[in-house]
């Protein structure tokens, strides 16, 4: 058996990748020596203050807690205590703006003027009459904050309680133009406007996740939802820093591990999750604590669920085990910040069998370990606003098992990563970004044994006129696949060395009509080098009910997406509207050949796919509208569609979500929310080749939640019955929907302590 990096045996090549953790050494020793010489050029002569006040509610003057008070361009905040007071310390001297933000509030922004003799503050919030139940923008909560949102998205730590599920696919499912790629749900993975894989880049604080999800649908996604501390998802030019094949967005998910704010106090939470489709239980409990100039934070997370329940009987195969630790710390200054971080993600599932595949399914291990560190130092000039450096190391070990125990596939990945970006001249971010990535396979699955070396530079830009906001992005790309032993001969080709490099850009424009109403437009070049397993990949795949050969002839992927929306937000109405085209040139997919080879499958044949490249076009549209039609009750609906179509052929391309979409009533006497919702999509009938289509179905959930204080302790219940009447349906994008329909009846509940 071939051996892989991350095997208990592992052949002497493999061996040698263990060293590699020296180049993490390495890259930390240049950060620290940086942080050193930028310590040195710091100015003593700068004068900090104390600030500090209290808020409270505009019409009862009572105090608020849980207020998120933060300082706009130092990236740091705090929350209002129980008495509604916060306090800053060492804040640099001059003018500095502060935001106010709490839920089920109106958003409020302060100038002050920082010296010795700035009085204590005294700031009253107005409840809002009509919150729009929606995926909200927290200004400066979100990465690029200084940056106009296109048809961006962005989950506060609170907002994405409340949506939480079992994946990030399901905590996301409900917003508008995403669906889900699944296989059961251990392995769902999002799918924007129809866009998954690489065009859909998943992050953990603003890099790589290092797990292989994008390459296969039974892999499944190396992040627990409740671990996060907020997920955002980036549109247009801003999401090219990241990546250059971002024509689908970027879904970045930030957790804690690295405190970038000195906490008071210990602060502490606690979550506990339940399920009835699949008797799940989860616990997750984390710290984070200040020592002097320190801040330290440790987080636990474990998961249990057994099969799935659907209307129609047990879906076998899909029980889950999960267990996720991390701990990190970090030394925070006026200046900024330099910490690291340790995490250990391990889960257990089950793909659930198929004649095509195996009769019992297939068992998959997943275990990754990742490290990584960050530093940020801030000028708080106008030419250099602050820098950002940021590297991460992971490991990742992938094993899938038959139900005998055998060895069908592994994989085992190592990943560097580092990154440098500077935020200039105001509204410019430029920046740099290195990727070496150590792939290597064993069991039945004979892709050679690789290694992929990335580097990139960019710059984005945003120009502010009167009522017209310009953004743009460029960005250069090389990329290296190369096998330790070229010259050998499989399926996919000769094994040889392959060289990809490309451009890719984006610019958008916003125009401010009123204060209301705002439109725009983005235009997008991507660019996406073919992957290791694209190009090489020679074996049965088991898990996936497949035979797959790579093609080591394959050219990059050129992506051209344009976008035109209009949004309005209003008192008691608002609308967000957009309509997009994404044309693709060679648009990388494995593609049914329509043949079968031996792959000891339950039939003992398995239909070959093979990575091809067409011409595609996919258009579509969203739109969402919401209002108050009575006071307290909220009407919202969401809708999505994409038509996606190979021009080579004219034949509809395959796993093309249908006309989708949710409908929301709400009642909102604060603090209790209550809801109930229709999930609703049209039949599929637009397929590729071998594709069967998908009835429409109309489903129901129910659900309310409740923020309380109680004895000076935060307290967060979510109940939701989601499929309030057990019905039958299946989503399209579903692997598994030809055995199994979609979940049934499912009562969840959460419940959040913050103290």
């Amino acid at each position: 058996m071939l051996s892989t990096c991350a095997c208990s045996h592992r052949s002497p090549t493999v061996r040698t990748l263990r060293k590699c953790p020296h180049l993490l050494m390495f890259v930390f020793g240049i950060v620290g020596c940086l942080f050193c010489y930028l310590k040195e050029v710091q100015s003593a002569s700068d004068t900090t203050q104390s600030l500090e006040g209290e808020v409270t509610e505009e019409r009862s003057h009572a105090r608020l807690s849980g207020v998120r008070v933060q300082i706009t361009g130092l990236e740091r905040s705090v929350r209002t205590d129980s008495n509604g007071r916060f306090k800053f310390d060492a804040v640099p001297e001059g003018q500095q703006t502060l935001q106010f933000l709490k839920v089920g509030y109106q958003r409020f922004e302060q100038v002050v003027n920082v010296n010795a003799s700035t009085p204590h503050l005294k700031v009253e919030l107005a409840a809002l009459s009509f919150q729009l139940q929606t995926i909200t923008v927290y200004g400066s909560n979100r990465t690029l904050s200084q940056f106009e949102e296109t048809t961006d998205l962005a989950l506060d730590e609170e907002e994405l309680q409340r949506r939480l599920g079992m994946t990030l696919a399901t905590t996301l499912a409900d917003e508008i133009g995403i669906s889900q790629r699944t296989m059961g749900r251990a392995v769902a993975r999002p799918v924007i406007r129809g866009l998954g894989g690489d065009r859909l880049l998943i992050l953990e604080n603003g890099e790589r996740t290092g797990d292989k999800s994008a390459s296969s649908a039974d892999h499944a996604v190396s992040i627990d939802p409740t671990t996060a501390e907020g997920v955002e998802i980036t549109r247009g030019p801003a999401s090219l820093i990241y990546g250059s094949s971002t024509l689908g967005g970027v879904i970045n998910v930030k957790s804690n591990h690295i405190p970038q704010i000195l906490p008071r106090r210990l602060d502490t939470h606690l979550t506990f999750q339940a399920e009835s489709v699949n008797s799940g239980l989860t616990g997750t409990t984390g710290f984070t604590f200040p020592i002097g100039d320190f801040a330290g934070n440790v987080e636990w997370n474990r998961r249990r669920a057994s099969d799935i329940q659907t209307p129609v009987g047990v879906l076998e195969n899909t029980a889950l085990s999960n267990v996720n630790f991390s701990g990190g710390a970090s030394l925070i200054k006026p200046w900024g910040f330099i910490g690291a971080s340790g995490s250990s993600y391990r889960s257990n599932y089950g793909i659930p069998g198929s004649p095509e595949g195996h009769l019992t399914g297939v068992n998959i291990a997943l275990d990754k370990q990742r490290y990584e560190g960050q530093m940020e130092y801030r000028f708080n000039t106008r030419m250099l606003e602050k820098v950002k450096l940021q590297t991460a190391y992971t490991r990742y070990q992938h094993q899938e098992l038959e139900s005998n125990g055998t060895l069908g596939v592994e994989f085992g990945v190592l990943t560097y990563n580092v990154s440098a970006m500077a935020h200039v001249l105001d509204n410019a971010v430029a920046g740099i970004w290195g990727e070496y990535r150590d792939h290597a396979t064993g069991g039945f699955y004979w892709t050679p044994h690789t290694r992929e070396f990335a580097l990139a530079g960019f710059f984005l830009n945003q120009r502010n006129f009167d009522k017209l906001t310009l953004q743009g992005t460029i960005r250069y790309d090389v990329r290296r696949a190369e096998p330790f032993r070229p010259g050998a001969v499989v399926r996919a080709g000769t094994v040889q060395r392959r060289d990809f490099n490309g451009f890719s850009g984006a610019t958008s424009g916003i125009y401010h009509w009123t204060d209301r109403l705002s439109t725009g437009a983005t235009l997008m070049k991507t660019f996406r080098a073919p992957g290791i397993e694209e190009l090489f990949s020679d074996g049965p795949h088991l898990a996936v009910y497949s035979y797959e050969i790579g093609n080591v002839d394959l050219e990059s992927e050129n992506g051209y997406g344009t976008e035109l929306f209009v949004k309005y937000a209003g008192d008691r109405f608002r609308l967000n509207l957009a309509l997009f085209r994404n044309q693709i040139q060679n648009y990388l997919v494995p593609t049914h050949s329509g043949e079968k080879e031996w792959g000891s499958g339950a039939a003992g044949w398995l239909w070959i796919y093979q990575y091809m490249g067409h011409d595609v076009i996919m258009d579509g549209a969203e739109i969402q509208i919401g209002g108050e039609v009575l006071p307290q009750v909220h009407l919202q609906l969401n809708m999505s569609y994409v038509n996606g179509t190979i021009q080579t052929s004219g034949r509809p391309l395959e796993r093309v979500p249908p006309l989708n979409g949710k409908f929301v009533i709400s009642y909102t006497p604060a603090p209790l929310h209550l809801y109930a919702a229709s999930r609703f999509s049209g039949s599929q009938t637009r397929l590729g080749e071998f594709e069967e289509p998908t009835d429409g179905y109309l489903v129901y959930d129910i659900g309310s939640y409740l923020n309380f204080s109680w004895w000076q302790l935060e307290n967060m219940v979510v109940f939701e019955i989601e499929n309030l009447f057990d019905t039958t349906y299946r989503e399209h994008l579903s692997r598994i929907k030809s055995a199994m329909p979609e979940p049934g009846r499912n009562v969840k509940l959460l419940y959040k302590l913050n103290f």
